[in-house]
């Protein structure tokens, strides 16, 4: 690990918050190491002391979460050590792409990473097999395949609920979707059309394999595979923004959650999950203009931000409850960034009804471009309970954890 790749702990000094505001946000940690802008951050799903980070300086970074060893006399090896909110990087993956990486997403079991490229092809990471010792500072992974199809920048990547499926999206306006097959090869199983400008990101539903799509064409589309398994299509698509659509997040739920989507022109909307399966986030592609061929929305809501919301990321269901208030179950929780340079958590009061509950204005020197949440549970053995905390990455070329 290069000198300049460290952590540095400090208390923020931009959570000052009006009187009326109850909830702060603090920061814990400051992840240095990338060179340029950092576009993406993603956790491991299976343990969130794995960070996975991507930059303009053409690299990905494994950042490992911090154990420390207490000094005491205590025999238990479980109360011996506590992990922190500091991370180090233990793994820098280079000399694959040959431009900006924009995305990165893991497998859902952990073992493949992938990356997607300006330089139009998208990487495929596997973990090496040994088993990894937790006293050690490394953490390796082998390039096993390299895709490529789209015409230009490739801009989001994402795997399927299931693993079996890669999605990727960019400026050519296009989404693929692709097969992983033994032996580490991957074939394009569909491309999708549709859009008519940049897409921006690409998601999947928390548990079935149905994809969602973000554009600069400022509308969500929803591709479903056909009934005959033969090929894809738009089930849907919804004009969900008056300007570009940025990111979009799902209520991780188990029986199947809302959507937030949030955008170029200020505003956060909350979208139900409609369906035998909940999976729909659009109303019918008919161009009536009756009631029923409306988009589920449920509410929308100006936010704090005075610039474009650039992220956003649902605080998973599981996660949602803390030392301050027991087993009782927190109130549905968004985490935003912006173009200001901010980072805000939004709370819903009631049914439709949210409000910013924390804000930190200068929460980076640049332009916040991914959030994501991640919880670490209590020190305390007899309590399952856990606190919650966000990374948020910056065109500062930093990584923040909060």
């Amino acid at each position: 690990m290069a000198q300049n790749e460290t952590t540095t702990t400090n208390e923020s000094k931009n959570t000052k918050k009006k009187k009326k505001k109850n909830h702060k946000i603090a920061l814990k940690a400051t992840l240095v190491g990338h060179k340029d802008a950092v576009w993406c951050v993603a956790f491991e799903p299976n343990r969130n002391d794995i960070l996975a980070t991507c930059s303009s300086d053409k690299t990905v970074k494994i950042w490992k979460r911090n154990v420390v060893k207490r000094d005491d006399d205590d025999d238990d090896v479980k109360s011996s050590h506590h992990q922190t909110c500091e991370f180090r990087c233990v793994c820098t993956l280079d000399g694959v792409h040959e431009r900006t990486i924009r995305s990165v997403s893991w497998s859902p079991c952990g073992r493949y990473l992938a990356s997607a490229s300006f330089d139009a092809t998208v990487a495929i990471y596997q973990r090496a097999e040994d088993e990894e010792n937790e006293e050690e500072d490394e953490v390796k992974f082998e390039c096993v395949a390299a895709l490529e199809g789209h015409e230009n920048e490739v801009k989001s990547c994402a795997w399927s609920p299931s693993g079996s499926l890669l999605a990727t999206c960019g400026r050519d306006k296009s989404v693929w979707i692709w097969e992983s097959a033994p032996g580490n090869h991957f074939e394009c199983v569909a491309v999708l059309h549709g859009h008519t400008q940049d897409v921006k990101k690409v998601k999947w539903h928390e548990t079935e394999d149905v994809l969602y799509s973000a554009s600069y064409d400022d509308t969500v589309k929803t591709w479903k595979e056909d009934l005959d398994g033969d090929d894809w299509s738009c089930s849907g698509t919804t004009k969900a923004h008056e300007s570009t659509v940025w990111d979009l997040t799902q209520e991780k739920v188990k029986e199947g959650g809302r959507f937030a989507t949030v955008s170029d022109d200020g505003w956060v909307k909350i979208w139900k999950a409609g369906g035998a399966q909940r999976t729909e986030i659009s109303g019918s592609s008919s161009s009536s203009g009756k009631k029923d061929d409306a988009a589920p929305l449920e509410c929308s809501f100006r936010s704090g931000h005075d610039r474009p919301i650039l992220c956003v990321d649902w605080l998973g269901d599981a996660n949602r409850k803390n030392s301050e208030s027991g087993n009782k179950k927190q109130p549905a929780t968004l985490a935003a960034g912006g173009g200001d340079n901010s980072v805000r958590v939004y709370r819903e009061k009631e049914t439709g009804v949210w409000e910013e509950a924390a804000a930190v204005v200068n929460a980076h020197e640049d332009d916040v471009n991914d959030i994501a949440w991640f919880s670490m549970a209590s020190e305390k053995e007899e309590t399952e309970q856990s606190t919650n905390y966000f990374a948020s990455a910056s065109d500062d070329g930093t990584v923040k954890i909060w």
